[in-house]
């Protein structure tokens, strides 16, 4: 089936979608950008709501994300371009054919755990306090999808979660895994108001090692920023600091490391529980 062809960089398609390899044109237009086969393959699969896709034509389109097309329930407007083209809106070295426009998801966390509440599940979700290395945020929520967490809230000042870089590294779970956004303080006062408890990572003196803490019922683990840690806000809302010991040298572990180890931890906690 014949497409649409661009082969001009001027064009006005290609020059707003242009705009969205910046965080201000992904904010004032609702919409990012995902680049590849495999993310434009999973955009597809998981029903996001995928607007537009560019393919490179003298490469065609990539089988899995045709199939993944066919099977997508919304209309999605799809173009054949020149390389030059595909160039312009990647942010790789080297371009991998395929970029989708894909709408940004209106999540609420208020409504999400208003329907969580009445399901009366207990919930294991991650708090990140201002994580702003794009490539250690998408480790976290890539590692996070896998680790079945319920949600991941991301506190203000943290890294824009549809940066480039953020989306190529979740691998996919961005359009799986619940991600919201908003003031960690206030989210972390509401959580505990409702009967859920605050595990901070932290070297204080009561802390505990990672293996030692209970992860059950309705649990948040707080990831603190790479340089600081986390903030005193949410510090003085911890239930229980816990630590991951250093046995060599390093001073501290990634902020993605870390989290992967509580993540992991916290889900093999649980399930012991239920035994």
């Amino acid at each position: 089936m014949a497409h649409e062809l661009i082969t001009s960089v001027q064009n006005p398609l290609v020059k707003r979608l242009h705009q969205l390899l910046d965080r201000k044109g992904r904010e004032e237009q609702g919409r990012f950008l995902v680049e590849g086969a495999h993310l434009v393959e999973e955009a597809l699969k998981s029903g996001a709501e995928v607007t537009t896709i560019l393919y490179d034509n003298d490469r065609d389109m990539d089988p899995a994300c045709r199939r993944a097309l066919e099977n997508h329930p919304l209309d999605v407007h799809v173009v054949a371009a020149s390389a030059a083209v595909l160039g312009k809106l990647s942010e790789t070295k080297s371009p991998q054919g395929i970029v989708a426009e894909v709408k940004k998801t209106a999540a609420d966390w208020d409504q999400w755990l208003d329907q969580k509440r009445s399901s009366g599940d207990d919930l294991l979700v991650l708090f990140l306090d201002e994580i702003q290395d794009p490539g250690n945020l998408g480790t976290i929520l890539r590692t996070a999808e896998a680790a079945a967490i319920d949600a991941v809230v991301l506190g203000k000042g943290s890294v824009d979660v549809y940066n480039g870089k953020v989306v190529r590294a979740t691998m996919g779970a961005l359009f799986r895994l619940p991600v919201f956004t908003g003031s960690l303080a206030e989210t972390a006062s509401q959580w505990r108001a409702d009967g859920g408890r605050l595990l901070v990572s932290s070297l204080q003196k009561e802390s505990v090692s990672y293996d030692e803490a209970d992860y059950s019922k309705r649990t948040a683990i707080v990831i603190g920023n790479e340089g600081r840690g986390v903030s005193q806000a949410l510090m003085d809302e911890a239930d229980q600091f816990v630590h991951i010991p250093i046995y060599g040298q390093a001073e501290s572990l990634n902020a993605a490391v870390a989290a992967g180890i509580f993540v992991f931890e916290a889900q093999r906690n649980r399930k012991d529980r239920l035994r």
